[in-house]
């Protein structure tokens, strides 16, 4: 049974959610549980040639983004994370501290031999502590 759902979000890339998210609500719904959004920011690597403040405003930028994908897809009011370094990891990290016991994420297609298991699905899947649903596209 499911109390705690995160959903990871990349709202530059539809197939990230589209399916996923229908089968989040359906999970949220049928266990009555909460459901979380996450999307990462990967980190942005100082360079001598970029300030102090390269990237400021992204954070809020990705976040009105995802919350445009949610509100439009009837999962409005969804409290939205935001994270920023690698991409499992930080979704990883984000399910064990706050006690998510299931984490609904979205396969990709890719080509041989990762057909449709990405890097970061393939990490989320063989670390996460708790049950993972991969919706394949």
């Amino acid at each position: 049974m499911a109390t705690k759902i995160l959903l990871p979000i990349d709202h530059t890339d539809d197939r990230s959610w589209k399916k996923a998210l229908l089968v989040a609500l359906e999970q949220a719904k049928f266990y009555g549980a909460e459901l979380h959004a996450v999307s990462v920011i990967p980190e942005i690597i100082q360079l001598p040639n970029l300030p102090a403040n390269y990237g400021a405003g992204a954070k809020e930028h990705v976040r009105k983004a995802v919350q445009a994908i949610l509100d439009g897809n009837g999962a409005a009011g969804t409290p939205v994370h935001i994270e920023q370094g690698s991409v499992y990891r930080e979704i990883l990290k984000l399910a064990h501290k706050d006690g998510f016991d299931l984490i609904v994420m979205a396969s990709a297609k890719g080509d041989f031999p990762n057909y449709e298991i990405g890097p970061n699905l393939a990490r989320v899947v063989r670390n996460a502590h708790c049950s993972v649903i991969v919706v394949r596209d």
